[in-house]
């Protein structure tokens, strides 16, 4: 409840919960996987599309469009930097912890003359589940 005080976000149970959901979730979520964990009746989808988009202007949430498949997951800013590991056959996400970005970041920033401010990166592949599928 203070984080969304101290974001200057009025405190609802709507937000609050949204918000406690995303907080407790290891990787992104779509919205439709937010929905089902509300549960049916609780919250229409304007108002948790009003709600995503309100966190993510107050930066509590980071917005990634995924490429392949194409789709829209929202994950809640952790301290750490993070990037997503997403199978392409059976849309799991994973987190990749550590960012192998930053050097080849400074050296793009010297050589272009950029301040670059962020940076996001998704791999895409075959989860080991799906590459025992696929080889059956």
């Amino acid at each position: 409840m203070n984080e969304l005080k101290a974001a200057n976000i009025r405190v609802t149970v709507q937000r609050q919960q949204v918000l406690d959901i995303l907080k407790n979730s290891e990787v992104p979520l779509s919205l439709n996987q937010i929905k089902d964990m509300i549960g049916e009746g609780f919250m229409d989808q304007s108002t948790l599309y009003r709600i995503l988009d309100l966190f993510e202007t107050k930066k509590i949430v980071t917005r990634t469009v995924l490429l392949d498949p194409s789709l829209t997951v929202y994950g809640y800013v952790h301290k750490q930097h993070r990037h997503l590991l997403i199978c392409s056959r059976c849309e799991t996400i994973s987190v990749i912890s550590g960012c192998p970005l930053h050097d080849y970041e400074n050296q793009i920033a010297e050589k272009s003359g950029y301040i670059i401010n962020d940076h996001q990166l998704e791999l895409y592949g075959l989860c080991v589940s799906c590459q025992q599928e696929v080889s059956l």
